[in-house]
C-alpha cells in the first residue's frame, strides 16, 4: 500500500485550525463539496488531533487515519457465504491520531469519557511461541467481553500473527469517532480496520488491500463473532458517490464494480434506538445464524449426493459455498432448487445433525462451541431459503441499478427485509406475529407457480422474489419499516448490518426525505418517548490515511 507522510502534531493542528486552505480541498474530496459537511469534519479532525496533544504531548509525529461506516444496500448476511454486497460508504466515522512507540505496548484513549483508557502489550498477549494459528489461538485467548480494546487488539494481532518473524511496535492512540455504537452501521469494523491501518502505516508493513481485507475479518473472529469480510472489504474499497459491488470466497479486488449511485435518490439511515450488541445473549443468537447456515451447507451436499444423483467428486469441486447452491451450478431449474429444499428438514437439533452427518462430527463440534443450542432446533430450510434468494438478489443489483430498475431494486430491498421480519404492523400500527417458515406447502405453491402460464405467477415464484427467514430483525426495525414504506417516494426499505437491532436504510427520491423524517418522529420516535434518529447519508470515500503532504500543498 501507498505510504502516507507524517506529521509532527503542532503542524497538523496548525493546517486543521484554518478554515480554507489545502485541507478543505482534502476534505472536499473525501467528503464532497457541501461546505457544511467539511467544516464540520474539520473541526471533528482538530477536536481529535487536540485530545491527543492533550494527552501524550504536542511534540509528538502522528499519522491521522479514518474508516467510515458503510451501509450495505442488498447482500445481506450473504458475504460469508460467498454472496454479493453493494456497500456503500457514509460521513459517520471512527478517527485515530497514532504516533509510532519504540516498544510494543499498545496505549489507547478515546476522546468519549465512556470508553475507559486501556493498553496492552504485543508480545505478551501473542507471544512468538503462539504464532502460525490464528484460529487455535482465538479459540484458548481469554477475553473481557464487551470491552472496546479487543477491537483494537483483534487488528494488531492478527497482522502479528500474519508476520509472525517480527516483533511490531506499540502506538499510542487517540480514538474519536461519531458511528453510532451497536447500530448495525459497523463501529466494531470500523475500529478494527483503523487499527490495521495504523499499524501497518507506521510498521512499513508489506501488505495489500485485498489481504487486509481477509486479515481484518479474520481478527474480529477474536472478539467472539464470526461475520464474513463485506464490512471490512466496504470500508477499505469504498469510493464516493459509488455503490460498491462485490463478491465473496475469495474476494478479488480486481472483481468489483463500482455503480454510481442513482441520481436523484437519497438514503436514509433510520435508528431504532434498540442497541445490536454483539456480545453475551446477542453474541450467541448472531452465532446460531451462522451455524444455520453451516449445517444446511452439510446437509444439502447429503442430498445432493445420497437423494439427486451427484457424484461426491462433483458436489466437493463445485458446490463449495452456498452461493454455489444454483440453477447454472447444478444444471437444474428453479423447480429442482425448491424440490432440494424440501429434503432439508424445517428444524434440526444438534444430536440430529451428529446422526445425520457422521463425517462432519469434528466441524459440527467446532461450530457448536460458539453459541447456544436453539431450544427448538436450527431452523435450516427457512435460512436456506433467505441465503439462496439472498445471494441473488445481492447479484443481480448491479444489472438493476445500471438499467435504472429503481422500483424493482425497491421491490427487492423489501423482500429481503421480510426475510428478517419478526412481525408487521398494519396502517393503523396494529401488530401481527409474521411467519417465515418454508414448509412444503409453501414450496409447491412455488413449484407449480413456476408452471403457470401466467407470467405474473412465474415471475413471483422466482428464486430472489422469495423472502426465506433468517429472522434477525426485531418489532422497532419492523415497524420502521412499515411506517416508511407508506410514504409516497419511498421506494424500497430494510435493515441494515446484521440486525438484532440499530439501523433500518430507507431509499426515497430526494424531494421526500423530509417526509420520510416526519412519519418517522410523528409514528415511532414520539410515542416511544425516543430522539429522532434519522439522518440523510453523505457518501464519502473508503478508509485511509491523510497524507500530511497532501495536505500542505
Amino acid at each position: 500500500m501507498k505510504r502516507a507522510k507524517r506529521g509532527k502534531l503542532r503542524d497538523w493542528i496548525e493546517l486543521f485550525d484554518v478554515a480554507d486552505n489545502s485541507v478543505s480541498r482534502v476534505l472536499s474530496r473525501i467528503y464532497g463539496e457541501d461546505p457544511a459537511v467539511t467544516e464540520a469534519r474539520r473541526r471533528f479532525y482538530l477536536e481529535a488531533l487536540s485530545a491527543f496533544g492533550r494527552t501524550y504531548g504536542s511534540e509528538a509525529e502522528v499519522i491521522i487515519v479514518r474508516t467510515p461506516a458503510r451501509v450495505n444496500l442488498m447482500g445481506v448476511h450473504v458475504d460469508h457465504r460467498g454472496g454479493y454486497t453493494n456497500y456503500i460508504c457514509i460521513a459517520r466515522e471512527i478517527l485515530m491520531v497514532c504516533q509510532e512507540r519504540e516498544d510494543d505496548r499498545v496505549i489507547l484513549h478515546n476522546i468519549d469519557s465512556a470508553f475507559e483508557p486501556s493498553d496492552f502489550r504485543i508480545n505478551q498477549e501473542l507471544p512468538e511461541s503462539k504464532r502460525g494459528n490464528w484460529m487455535k489461538y482465538i479459540e484458548r485467548a481469554e477475553i473481557t467481553p464487551g470491552h472496546w480494546s479487543n477491537y483494537i487488539k483483534a487488528a494488531v494481532l492478527r497482522l502479528q500473527d500474519r508476520f509472525q518473524n517480527r516483533a511490531l511496535k506499540g502506538m499510542n492512540i487517540m480514538v474519536s469517532g461519531d458511528i453510532p455504537s451497536s447500530a448495525g452501521l459497523s463501529s466494531s469494523s470500523a475500529l478494527v480496520v483503523a487499527s490495521a491501518l495504523a499499524t501497518v502505516e507506521l510498521n512499513n508493513l508489506d501488505i495489500s488491500r485485498q489481504e487486509l481485507v481477509e486479515l481484518c475479518a479474520q481478527g474480529e473472529w477474536y472478539v467472539g463473532t464470526r461475520g464474513g469480510a463485506g464490512d471490512q472489504a466496504a470500508m477499505l474499497f469504498g469510493r464516493r458517490g459509488y455503490i460498491t459491488h462485490m463478491r465473496f470466497l475469495p474476494f478479488r479486488q480486481e472483481e468489483i464494480e463500482y455503480i454510481p449511485f442513482p441520481k436523484g435518490y437519497k438514503v436514509i439511515i433510520c435508528n431504532s434506538l434498540r442497541q445490536a450488541s454483539k456480545s453475551g445473549s446477542e453474541r450467541s443468537a448472531y452465532n446460531q445464524t451462522i451455524a444455520a447456515y453451516e449445517t444446511v451447507l452439510m446437509l444439502i451436499k447429503e442430498i445432493l449426493t445420497k437423494k439427486r444423483g451427484y457424484s461426491p467428486r462433483f458436489v466437493e469441486s463445485r458446490v463449495k459455498h452456498l452461493r454455489d447452491v444454483n440453477e447454472p451450478t447444478l444444471g437444474v431449474r428453479t423447480e429442482q432448487i425448491y424440490e432440494i429444499l424440501k429434503c432439508l428438514p424445517e428444524r434440526i437439533s444438534r444430536q440430529e445433525l451428529l446422526a445425520r452427518l457422521p463425517s462432519y462430527r469434528e466441524r459440527l463440534l467446532q461450530i457448536f462451541k460458539t453459541h447456544e443450542e436453539p431450544e427448538e432446533g436450527y431452523k435450516v430450510r427457512q435460512v436456506a431459503l433467505f441465503g439462496l434468494a439472498e445471494c441473488q438478489r445481492g447479484e443481480i443489483t448491479a444489472q438493476l441499478l445500471k438499467k435504472g430498475e429503481i422500483e424493482k431494486f425497491g421491490q427487492l430491498m423489501y423482500i429481503s427485509h421480510d426475510g428478517d421480519r419478526v412481525v408487521s404492523f398494519d396502517e393503523h400500527g396494529r401488530r401481527k406475529r409474521w411467519d417465515n417458515r418454508v414448509t412444503n406447502e409453501y414450496l409447491d405453491r412455488l413449484i407449480n407457480a413456476l408452471k403457470s402460464p401466467d407470467s405474473e405467477a412465474r415471475e413471483g415464484a422466482r428464486l430472489y422474489m422469495q423472502p426465506g427467514g433468517y429472522g434477525c430483525s426485531c418489532e422497532e426495525m419492523d415497524q420502521m419499516v412499515d411506517i416508511a414504506r407508506r410514504v409516497p417516494g419511498v421506494i424500497g426499505a430494510g435493515l441494515t448490518g446484521a440486525g438484532l437491532g440499530g439501523c433500518i436504510l430507507v431509499l426515497v427520491s430526494s424531494e421526500k426525505v423530509q417526509e420520510v423524517i416526519d412519519a418517522l418522529a410523528e409514528n415511532y420516535y414520539l410515542p416511544r418517548g425516543l430522539p429522532t434518529a434519522a439522518e440523510v447519508c453523505v457518501l464519502t470515500e473508503g478508509a485511509g490515511v491523510i497524507d500530511s503532504g497532501e495536505c500542505k500543498r
